[in-house]
């Protein structure tokens, strides 16, 4: 057991698991290994999760993670402010670690297999933040979330938040962004759990 809690660690007031856990060694032999870059943490959860702790939603919000992945940041809003998430990604492999890491910090997050374009209006109007972490990352998928954002302001989100840490494709998502709905592009960086420096591309429904 000693072990195991030395393979747990806690960021932001979220535990997650090591990669060298025995729970997580152990779902990577029992399912299929999370494909699209799905087999981590990655940190441009914890810039949005900073923004959010300055930028706090309403207790009980409807929340979408979109490019999930494990669901850390759908998690934690979900056990920070009691929002109700849907954590969406295209590959159905990565929710049972968002599962596993739900159940681990006593909260749940709904989930859903969906790529960005298939995602229903019906569905994102019942959403009052969007949110999604280092998801911009190949230039075909700069169409399909430029489609997304805009479809999730007209059906009435308030915000959508999008961190990377400043590649191109994003970059060119964050231009068009600005020029279509007054985006802010916001350089930020953290320093914990590692240093790093990125950016926040912040959308308002005005």
């Amino acid at each position: 057991m000693s072990s195991d809690k030395k393979d747990v660690k806690e960021v932001r007031g979220l535990k997650l698991y090591k990669k060298k856990h025995k729970a997580i060694k152990k779902l990577l032999k029992k399912t299929s290994t999370p494909e699209i870059h799905g087999d981590k943490v990655w940190f441009s959860s914890y810039i949005i999760m900073d923004f959010l702790l300055e930028n706090p939603p309403k207790a009980n919000s409807r929340i979408m993670e979109i490019g999930s992945g494990w669901g850390i940041l759908g998690i934690w809003c979900a056990k920070q402010f009691a929002a109700d998430v849907i954590a969406v990604d295209a590959d159905k492999n990565v929710f049972p670690f968002l599962d596993m890491h739900a159940e681990l910090n006593n909260t749940s997050v709904k989930s859903k297999v969906c790529k960005y374009e298939k995602l229903k209006s019906s569905l994102l109007a019942q959403q009052d933040m969007v949110l999604g972490g280092d998801i911009c990352f190949w230039n075909e998928l700069i169409d399909p979330l430029y489609s997304l954002i805009k479809k999730s302001l007209k059906n009435g989100a308030n915000t959508i938040v999008i961190a990377d840490p400043g590649r191109s494709p994003f970059l060119k998502l964050a231009k068009k962004c600005k020029k279509k709905f007054g985006a802010e592009l916001r350089e930020v960086s953290i320093e914990d759990p590692v240093e790093e420096e990125g950016y926040l591309l912040i959308i308002r429904n005005n």
